[in-house]
């Protein structure tokens, strides 16, 4: 049986989708950010990303969140912070900071 090249490629799309809305979902605080500029203190530039395995980071988005500190173009805690955008409330377990849920 032929797949049309149509059928495979939606395939293919429907499959690759997380990856391109990743980017549109909430962010949250993660040992590897997308390289944005130079890398934030405590990462190393891995490609297109930073990594570190002691320091998480978030994008800046004005004032850090309380317990992070600001680093070029990103907000770096230590490996159990954790930080997420804001919209709207905070989620249960979560308390707000500036743009930021913090735990």
């Amino acid at each position: 049986m032929r797949i049309p090249v149509i059928a495979l490629s939606i395939t293919l799309a429907i499959g690759t989708m997380p990856a391109f809305l990743a980017p549109l979902s909430a962010q949250q605080s993660s040992v590897e950010v997308v390289k944005d500029g130079s890398c934030p203190t405590g990462f190393k530039a891995s490609g297109s990303s930073c990594k570190s395995s002691g320091k998480v980071a978030i994008v800046r988005l004005g004032s850090c969140p309380t317990g992070f500190k600001s680093s070029g173009n990103y907000c770096v805690g230590d490996k159990g912070d954790y930080a997420e955008v804001r919209d709207g409330s905070c989620p249960s377990g979560l308390k707000s900071s500036g743009r930021y849920c913090i735990k």
